[in-house]
């Protein structure tokens, strides 16, 4: 992999996320107690032993800016190629409104042609998955292949949401040779993980003729007309695999946490997951306080009733609060006789004294960081 690299496209997200990408973009999205999604993409990386990563911006990038800094939490912060935060309105290239992925490679390719690695790694940002890349990269070789793709049939998106995957057509031998755009959560789906492997001078040459005929999409706009011209082979990932389209995809993502199975192939079985470090004390268990199937963060201080939770670094819960498969982020301060069930409350929120905020398991309220709810 030392002749790899990699860049992640960490774009807005889909709208149907609301106020949860209000302020940041949905790579920089909480994750179980104390992570962002993007320290999954980056110790996939990091663990794969690739060591330049680009990463593209395109709004509300500031938090994600801070939480990746000079990425030594990752191992990626060498004095020769390291991570690379590729901000938007720079050197005249860039809007900040990409139009997809292929616009954002193309307005950044400076920065791809001065990589003189051999491959290029793409990847989405609002995929969860632990991959080790050089399986890929393996893959890629040892088939002949022009293009490698990433997909998994046990993709973690429910009935009755409403966004679309595109679904490639694979032969018996492994190449692909259709896609098309299908519901989630049917059976039989060989769903696109956003994780594609070819060489560095195919990419810019599909990426610039496909900006040239103002197409901008990666997977519709250059993988999937490079089927008529180029080998374009799969490789399966097996495991959990969660996608971040909607509040609810979300809400079951956090839910999942909850699963130890789940918590021990994200977090152990592939290796540690690595964040930025934010020191703080354990959590405080409250005499008195009722806790049952929850995640924590440290720094938290428990004296309610938790129940089903994920909740995240130095939140406070008060005696007589009653907190129901609530997702709580970072900060926020649950009062006396609060009762919370399915909501999301983001960071640095305050629920007063016996506030009510209930959600159900299809359409959970969702409070906006740095709120105040008395």
């Amino acid at each position: 992999m030392k002749d790899t690299f990699a860049i992640i496209y960490a774009g807005h997200g889909n709208p149907l996320l609301g106020d949860l990408i209000a302020h940041r973009a949905v790579s920089a999205l909480p994750l179980a107690g104390r992570y962002r999604t993007i320290d999954v993409l980056l110790s996939n990386i990091a663990q794969s032993g690739i060591r330049d990563v680009g990463v593209i911006m395109q709004r509300n990038f500031q938090s994600l800016v801070e939480h990746i800094g000079s990425g030594d939490a990752w191992d990626l912060n060498s004095k020769s190629g390291g991570v690379a935060l590729l901000t938007p309105f720079d050197q005249g290239l860039g809007t900040g409104l990409y139009r997809g992925f292929g616009d954002a490679l193309f307005a950044k390719r400076y920065y791809v042609d001065r990589q003189h690695s051999k491959y290029a790694l793409l990847l989405a940002s609002d995929m969860v998955y632990r991959e080790d890349y050089t399986r890929m990269l393996e893959h890629h070789e040892k088939t002949g292949a022009d293009i490698t793709v990433l997909y998994s049939r046990e993709l973690r998106l429910g009935l009755g949401d409403p966004t679309h995957l595109s679904n490639l057509h694979i032969d018996e031998s492994g190449w692909v040779r259709g896609a098309d755009f299908r519901p989630v959560g049917l059976e039989g789906g060989c769903f696109n993980l956003g994780a594609s492997i070819m060489e560095k001078d195919l990419l810019m040459r599909l990426v610039e003729n496909a900006c040239a005929e103002g197409k901008y999409d990666f997977v519709s706009d250059i993988i999937e007309p490079a089927l008529d011209t180029y080998k374009v082979a799969a490789l399966e990932h097996t495991g959990y695999s969660s996608r971040l389209t909607t509040v609810k995809s979300y809400y079951d993502m956090m839910r999942d946490m909850l699963d130890y199975d789940v918590r021990r192939e994200l977090f152990y079985d592939h290796g540690p997951v690595y964040t930025r470090v934010m020191d703080a004390p354990p959590v405080r268990y409250v005499k008195g306080c009722e806790v049952e199937n929850s995640v924590f963060g440290n720094g938290c201080v428990i004296e309610g009733h938790v129940t089903g939770s994920v909740v995240f670094r130095g939140v406070t819960i008060e005696k007589g609060a009653n907190v129901k498969n609530c997702v709580i982020m970072q900060d926020s301060y649950i009062s006396e006789g609060a009762h919370l069930q399915n909501v999301i409350i983001d960071k640095d929120v305050v629920v007063g004294p016996d506030a009510r905020l209930i959600g159900t398991p299809d359409a959970q309220l969702v409070v906006r960081k740095g709120s105040i709810i008395e």
